[in-house]
């Protein structure tokens, strides 16, 4: 198979799919698919292959999307996590309510030392990169950018609220350049927003009324077609205005 810009295939795993005139460096892999050589793609489960080149974009993004709702860890994904307790070097952190708690290690943070590392507490929200997946090994996750070394906006996320969303609408709005509800929100609405590709979503505004006028836009938009998202958007702001 051979790709093709903005395009979409149902591929399975197993199949080999070819990338045509794409430097190594200028390849972005979002979930569900792994890179085999400089040239090859492979997917972990069946799905629409996407391959997404935007202008002015710095890279190519390729994934498989799935319409599973039940979220599968895999290297490189960014999830919201709640802490859920402690044992050790370890963090145990839920990112699914029907799934297995995955590992944080203590000192998966930037310049974490005994002395100098952040002190989680029960409940408390993180984002984090998923750092692996081995077979009959706990999961583990990572709040380091491993292209920097730095947080890269990793770490605690303090006050806000967190939602869910389906995993197919988190990916989309993760990964798709100038995504139009959240292009539309950024033009009228002042918040923070971490979207995790588990269908979690972190979001905070200025207030606690604008935090949840936010999380309705997003919540609604999952069911509006692309043509109606300016127009409802203006709607609900308008009557948030009113309240």
């Amino acid at each position: 198979m051979t790709t093709t810009d903005n395009s979409l295939n149902l591929v399975i795993p197993g199949d080999s799919i070819s990338l045509e005139n794409n430097d190594i460096s200028n390849i972005a892999l979002g979930p569900n698919v792994t890179l085999e050589n400089d040239s090859t793609l492979q997917p972990t489960t069946a799905g629409l292959f996407v391959s997404s080149s935007t202008k002015g974009a710095s890279k190519n993004l390729y994934y498989v999307d799935t319409a599973s709702g039940r979220y599968v860890p895999q290297v490189g994904d960014l999830v919201v996590g709640t802490i859920i307790g402690q044992f050790g070097e370890y963090y145990r952190v839920s990112i699914n309510e029907f799934s297995k708690e995955v590992l944080l290690n203590i000192f998966a943070f930037p310049n974490a030392s005994k002395k100098n590392r952040p002190r989680l507490q029960v409940r408390e929200l993180i984002y984090a990169r998923v750092s692996s997946t081995e077979k009959s090994v706990d999961v583990e996750l990572s709040c380091v950018d491993p292209t920097t070394g730095k947080d890269g906006g990793f770490g605690a996320l303090s006050g806000g609220y967190t939602f869910n969303v389906s995993c197919a609408y988190a990916r989309f709005l993760l990964f798709t350049p100038n995504a139009p509800v959240l292009k539309k929100m950024v033009e009228k609405l002042q918040f923070e927003i971490a979207i995790g590709v588990n269908g979690k979503v972190w979001i905070k505004s200025d207030s606690s009324k604008a935090t949840m006028l936010c999380v309705y836009i997003i919540s609604e938009s999952q069911n509006w077609k692309q043509s109606e998202i300016s127009e409802n958007v203006d709607k609900l702001i308008k009557k948030f205005k009113s309240l």
